[in-house]
């Protein structure tokens, strides 16, 4: 198709207008001759020519006449910026313009300057009297685009021809347009003089477009260098966030002069409320490895838990550039393929976390009540409780105040037009962990529904896990009850309100049905206690079986592992037939009602017999993957990477639309995924020294002061102290055995017998 500059230039060769007569009679009107109709849906021609914003358009008319010169090309800039019919029409690609081309458009002296904004077409449904009707069928145009440009190429292709070059460009392919709407409403951007404002420009189109059957809506405009304002909000975090990093340089430099000197008995004095922040102690301690194996140390779960966090980076990743994507109907095509249900029905990764959180939770509690034959319980949902609020509060409070000044370009309205107004008006959500029963309203850290789930059953837990240590048959016999009820009571919605077996991509199940299936069944914490409850009961087995191990013959561990492999399998790709966008199929009650209600716990069995198998020497090269020490530094951040990461999805998306739209392939969104992975794992890591480790450390002392964790011996014979020894941790392990350790679990911050997130903690006792 015909660029926007070739446009403009030809046509104003064939209409032969006279620039002089621009500053003088309406400039408006003047750019509609140069440019042609096309102008009206691009620039604001209804006000008035003597106002600021018509004065610039006469003088962008002016430019546009004008020979090219570094002094005018500012004007044909602004032009060529626009977005204009493409390539791919058919398969929706948007008619996106080029934002950076747009606003470093400026006049000399910086008089004018360009504005990007994006304008959506909606289909008009109401009459004039504001009735609602049916959506009339677009009318199609007189000529096919693609067949007109075919012809064009068959007849003039080496046949120069400059009177229909002429005429193509007085008439730009706009009336490609009632082709493009079936596919749904159209987006398209334009750039204009920065002192017109986006009321004139949505009046402006109010007079033209709705004559056409559509509704425009200016979405957003923004210049390149508006100017940065800061809110009280802003002041106040860069405030917290100075002081937080001032305590962890002032610690780190105490804590390493206290190293490498023979001062060591200071670090036990007040002195040692400062080194809780030291980043040299807690960055040891993070990216520690510990390669030893024992009975009581499950090291198995590092890689479970890193893998599912990374499979959800790589869910989410497949879609936050869906609203920027040049091949949507390419995009929804490739997940026809089976092997696609991975990421079409990757929700097992967060059931995964679930398993890990009732796992690590059970072990803990019970071998804590075994030791002290004791159980605090406002200790127990203190202890939790400050260990999540810290890192989300931050995270809450990055998003609602200074993290919008790192997004720039044409889809910057959405960040702030959803997190950051979100945040700002709903962050107390996140703080009291009810995310999940909002999770059909506007939500800040939208992922941290799982958390408000985690917490939640973490409130039960007690009711649940201490019956099988106080009254054995009972407490067995409670959790069968209540394992056989989580995957009972999901089902019998499913049934009662007809809804998806889960939340699938089919033209059958509608909008309506989709959100009804994600508040009644995905986020409520009795319709996701499946996979808890299954890492209840191998939280007790591993308890009762202390230190020992399993012994198990080859006929065991082969059916074992192959009832595993297949259950994991039937659950990602049991839904490959409905779960398709392009000619699914009905699912029909007995699939909607069995899926539905077990898949989740069948999946959680398939995990426990991983865990179990690996735990007692049946793993294999399966055990030795998932049980490399690799795993381990990677592990102890999936919290602060999991509240991270999809909001910097979306970022790195928004500030990488500058050039136009964002084209799928899979290859294109492992490259991403990646990205997305190296720029959130640093993050995650500083948000861990400032708000996560720390705070462990502080709830330590003051909530547990007889635990104490030993710091490294002074220098000795003129030699300096070496580094600070990281205390061993893996997910649910390093826990030695009872008569010479103090287990204590930490979470790196996240809770005290871990939802999620779990790092344990084993300390020689003081």
């Amino acid at each position: 198709m015909l660029s926007g500059l070739v446009v403009v230039v030809a046509a104003v060769v064939v209409a032969g207008t006279d620039a002089e007569s621009f500053l003088h009679e309406g400039g408006a009107d003047h750019v509609r001759q140069v440019a042609g109709d096309v102008a009206a849906m691009h620039l604001p021609l209804a006000v008035s020519p003597s106002s600021p914003c018509g004065r610039a358009l006469g003088e962008m008319a002016t430019a546009l006449v004008s020979n090219f010169s570094s002094s005018t090309m500012w004007a044909k800039y602004m032009v060529d910026s626009w977005g204009k019919t493409s390539d791919g029409l058919y398969l929706s690609n948007p008619f996106y313009g080029f934002y950076d081309e747009c606003v470093t458009a400026a006049s000399p002296h910086n008089k004018i300057r360009g504005k990007f904004c994006r304008i959506i077409l909606l289909d008009i449904t109401e009459d004039e009297a504001g009735r609602s009707r049916e959506a009339e069928a677009p009318t199609p145009p007189d000529t096919d685009p693609a067949a007109e440009y075919l012809d064009f190429l068959r007849q003039h292709v080496g046949k120069p021809n400059l009177a229909l070059l002429g005429s193509l460009a007085r008439e730009p392919r706009m009336g490609a347009l009632p082709a493009v709407m079936p596919y749904g409403n159209m987006v398209y951007d334009t750039c204009m003089p920065d002192v017109c404002t986006k009321e004139e420009l949505q009046n402006s189109l109010l007079g033209v477009l709705p004559l056409h059957g559509v509704y425009p809506s200016v979405l957003s405009c923004g210049v390149y260098d508006e100017r940065v304002e800061f809110t009280d909000a802003d002041v106040g975090f860069m405030a917290l966030v100075s002081f937080l990093l001032g305590l962890v340089v002032c610690a780190s430099v105490v804590d390493i002069y206290l190293h490498y000197t023979d001062r060591q008995h200071l670090a036990k004095g007040v002195l040692r409320y400062l080194l809780v922040f030291s980043a040299y102690t807690n960055l040891a301690k993070i990216l520690q490895v510990n390669p030893k194996t024992s009975p009581g140390n499950i090291t198995c779960l590092h890689a479970m838990r890193t893998l599912s966090m990374f499979w959800v980076i790589w869910c989410h990743q497949q879609f936050v550039p869906f609203n920027n994507m040049g091949n949507v109907l390419l995009f929804l095509k490739s997940f026809q393929n089976i092997l696609c249900q991975t990421i079409m029905n990757g929700f097992p990764s967060v059931d995964t976390f679930f398993f890990l959180s009732g796992l690590l939770v059970t072990y803990s509690l019970l071998r804590q009540v075994k030791k002290t034959n004791t159980f605090n319980l406002p200790l127990f949902y203190v202890h939790r409780y400050v260990r999540l609020v810290f890192p989300i509060g931050l995270t809450v409070g990055l998003f609602a105040t200074v993290m919008r000044f790192m997004v720039t370009g044409p889809l910057k309205f959405m960040w702030d037009s959803s997190i950051y107004a979100y945040c700002k008006d709903f962050w107390w959500r996140d703080l009291i962990f009810v995310d999940n029963f909002y999770f059909d309203k506007p939500l800040c850290v939208g992922q941290a529904w799982y958390l408000g789930t985690d917490m939640q059953l973490y409130l039960v837990a007690p009711l649940i896990i201490l019956p099988l240590y106080f009254t054995k048959k009972f407490g067995k016999a409670w959790l069968f009850l209540l394992t056989a009820a989580s995957a009972i009571v999901p089902a019998a919605l499913i049934y009662q309100y007809d809804l998806p077996p889960t939340s699938i991509s089919n033209p059958l199940v509608t909008q309506e049905m989709t959100t009804d299936y994600m508040m009644k069944i995905y986020t409520p914490p009795w319709t996701r206690a499946s996979p808890w409850l299954a890492g209840v009961w191998l939280g007790y087995i591993f308890y009762k079986q202390d230190n020992t191990r399993y012994k198990m013959n080859a006929l065991t561990v082969c059916v074992g592992w192959t009832v595993a492999a297949v259950t994991g399998l039937l659950v990602v790709f049991g839904m490959f037939s409905y779960n398709r966008v392009v000619v699914p199929m009905p699912y029909e009650v007995m699939t909607q009602v069995v899926y539905g209600g077990g898949h989740r716990l069948a999946w959680a069995a398939a995990l426990a017999w991983v865990v179990f198998a690996c735990h007692n020497g049946y793993g294999g090269v399966v055990d030795g993957f998932l049980s490399h020490p690799v795993w381990q530094p990677i592990s102890r951040l999936t919290y602060t990477t999991y509240l991270l990461a999809l909001s910097l999805q979306s970022i790195i998306i928004y500030n990488t639309s500058q050039g136009g739209t964002y084209y799928f392939t899979h290859l294109n969104t492992l490259i991403s995924t990646v990205g997305t992975v190296m720029v959130t794992l640093p993050l995650a890591l500083l948000m861990s020294l400032l708000a996560e480790s720390p705070v462990v450390g502080l709830e330590r002392m003051l909530l547990r002061p007889n635990h104490s964790t030993p710091r490294p011996a002074p220098p000795s014979e003129g030699k300096a102290a070496p580094p600070p020894p990281a205390t061993p941790a893996t997910p649910d392990g390093d826990i030695a055995k009872a008569d010479t350790t103090t287990t204590t679990t930490t979470t790196n911050g996240v809770g005290f017998y871990n939802p999620v997130f779990i790092e344990e903690e084993a300390a020689k006792a003081s």
